[in-house]
């Protein structure tokens, strides 16, 4: 290959919007993906078995996202706005939950008068010290678990502040969108411009080695060839990075890496042949869209305002990392007992309305490892730090890496390769 020829390492939400605005504006370029499928993190799993197109991986539109729902509407992509109500079991009954930062002015005050960094457990067991505490205490740390996928002992209550105390918290039902066609059908229009601009992907192409030789960028793959490029962009999962062996010079990277959380994911959709949870109890629970709990898999979910007989659990943080090695069956069984619990229904008369079900493990996924970042207390400028190029040669891209306020999520994702793909086409600019 032409040296001249981008290299985009990883095929998900970064590097094919990557690709899609350098070959768009000429370049030539060849996409790299470890996996037999484009999208990364995103994963469609298709509408034959659960009757909507449903979502493995990322599901959710976030907050804003100009740059995701630019695409969407490009793409002819329909959004939904999430409604519905949220209810919890948290406290021991069933009840419509409450948001914590707005019933308790002792959290938003403590949490202004910070002055120091630390993690959010630090924080909890320093500032709330009464018994009457502990339901709030543990209200905090599900949510830490569950929207961040955070570890909380690791979680910098700092960003946590900017995230709830912001004028538009992300954890605001209100801000969610869904995309009808799933997010499948976004990585399939950014798939179709890529090959539309000539984009030259390999699938099933893992990287092995990374490289710097004679001013160029040498890149070694699972088949045995080697390639060689004056531009890389990398665009792999934070903890995979330490699965590619770097050259002496590019291994401060990979330490930067480490530097940033990652959180855990375990989902699992389970189908049924009715709703039967809607009248399990006393409560009306028809306009269900999240319920929160204290199991294993501490949130559930519907498709609501879109009705079917489709349950989501979601394991997440420490707990999904303790379960990474179990196995599918297990998992489920584990789901099954959660749901007992909850609605205090016998688990056999569950199963007797169970159709399908399908189980996601993200930190058992070979080239994931997780599921998407998070802020440490010990993380500082090492977001910074790894999106700095390297002598104009490598470029780190990624949800991580984006500079604007949504990392963790899609927008981040598409974010990131789009300001990668920008600075590099800036760079070749110069040279002309």
């Amino acid at each position: 290959m032409d040296k001249e020829t981008i290299v985009i390492v990883g095929g998900g939400a970064a590097g094919l919007m990557a690709g899609r605005v350098l070959s768009k504006a000429g370049q030539k370029v060849m996409l790299l993906e470890a996996r037999e499928r484009l999208g990364g993190r995103i994963m469609p799993l298709g509408q034959n078995v659960f009757d909507f197109p449903a979502q493995g991986g990322a599901e959710w539109v976030h907050g804003k996202a100009p740059i995701t729902k630019s695409i969407i509407k490009e793409a002819g992509l329909t959004l939904i706005k999430e409604e519905g109500e949220i209810w919890s079991v948290r406290s021991g009954n069933l009840s419509l939950h409450k948001s914590f930062i707005q019933s308790n002015d002792k959290l938003k005050e403590k949490l202004e008068s910070l002055t120091e960094d630390i993690s959010i457990q630090d924080f909890l067991e320093q500032n709330f010290t009464k018994d009457s505490e502990t339901d709030f205490k543990n209200s905090i740390l599900k949510a830490v678990q569950g929207y961040d996928a955070a570890d909380p002992k690791l979680m910098s209550t700092f960003t946590l502040r900017d995230e709830w105390l912001g004028q538009t918290s992300m954890m605001e039902i209100a801000h969610d969108h869904r995309i009808k066609e799933g997010y499948g059908a976004l990585i399939s229009f950014l798939e179709s411009e890529c090959v539309k601009n000539g984009v030259d992907i390999h699938l099933n192409t893992v990287v092995n080695e990374i490289a710097i030789r004679d001013g160029s960028v040498s890149i070694s793959t699972n088949s045995g060839e080697v390639i060689v490029t004056r531009k890389l962009i990398i665009t792999v999962p934070l903890p995979v990075l330490k699965d590619i062996k770097f050259s002496e010079e590019l291994k401060f990277k990979q330490e930067v890496s480490t530097k940033i959380g990652f959180g855990n994911v375990i989902k699992i959709l389970l189908k049924f042949k009715t709703r039967w949870w809607e009248t399990a109890t006393k409560e009306d629970l028809s306009k269900m869209a999240f319920l929160l709990c204290n199991e294993k898999f501490l949130t559930w979910w519907t498709q609501y305002p879109e009705v079917n007989n489709v349950l989501t659990g979601w394991m997440s943080g420490p707990e999904a990392l303790n379960c990474r090695d179990n196995s599918n069956d297990d998992l489920f069984e584990l789901a099954l007992n959660n749901l007992s619990n909850i609605f205090n229904i016998n688990r056999e008369a569950i199963r007797e309305e169970l159709m399908e079900y399908k189980v996601i493990n993200w930190p058992k996924d070979p080239f994931a490892r997780g599921a998407y970042s998070y802020t440490r207390v010990d993380t500082k400028d090492a977001y910074e730090k790894l999106a700095e190029p390297y002598n104009d040669q490598i470029f780190f891209a990624g949800e991580a890496m984006y500079s604007g306020d949504v990392t963790a999520t899609v927008e981040g994702a598409l974010g990131s390769g789009l300001e990668t793909a920008e600075r590099v086409l800036k760079l070749l600019s110069t040279y002309n």
